[in-house]
């Protein structure tokens, strides 16, 4: 019998959903250590083969909501001709996403805190949007020795001081406004932005 691609799409979308919603409260309740595969595929309904089908490891399900952000910065910086402004942009699109997600996101940044793992892949998530950006910094110079030394500190710089914004924003309960937090870190570092030539 065939399913309709719609349905099938559906269900995908309801596992992915129902996994990660079972590691996240098992991983707040027990500790991410303290939990097994077996236990977040029981507790989503589906097998270990199931889970391992939607994700290639534990500390994926925790970075699920980070590899789409990464996807949607992608797709908001891409053909954009504005270099810097257009990575301001997609990042405080970004941060108004931490807020709409506060609750989850809290609990993320507390699980990365008490996890080795986790931090590991925090850092691995880090540097792919460091590349992104790098590549977007890149695409109206002339791609000199320079170029590349000044948009790969530029982009790493970006990534620190949105680090730092969210540390402070989560070690404060998400109280302080993310999004000023934000722009008044990339305030400072456009003045490093490469030009175009």
């Amino acid at each position: 019998m065939n399913v309709e691609p719609g349905l099938r799409d559906k269900k995908k979308v309801r596992v992915h959903h129902a996994l990660v919603e079972a590691a996240i409260r098992l991983f707040e309740q027990r500790g991410f250590d303290q939990v097994t595969v077996d236990e977040i595929a029981a507790a989503a309904d589906v097998s270990r083969r199931t889970f391992f089908r939607y994700f290639p490891t534990k500390e994926a399900v925790v970075f699920a909501r980070r590899d789409e952000q990464l996807a949607a910065f992608r797709e908001a910086i891409a053909d954009k001709p504005e270099g810097f402004d257009a990575i301001r942009g997609a990042l405080l699109a970004l941060g108004t996403d931490y807020v709409e997600q506060r609750r989850r996101i809290l609990v993320e940044q507390r699980l990365i805190r008490t996890a080795p793992s986790l931090m590991m892949h925090d850092l691995e998530v880090d540097r792919a949007f460091e590349s992104v950006m790098v590549e977007h910094l890149l695409a109206r110079t002339k791609r000199t020795v320079g170029d590349q030394r000044r948009a790969k500190i530029l982009a790493a710089a970006i990534v620190g001081a949105v680090r730092v914004c969210i540390e402070e924003w989560a070690e404060r309960d998400g109280e302080p406004d993310l999004r000023k937090l934000g722009a008044d870190a990339l305030d400072l570092l456009e003045p490093l932005a490469p030009r175009p030539r």
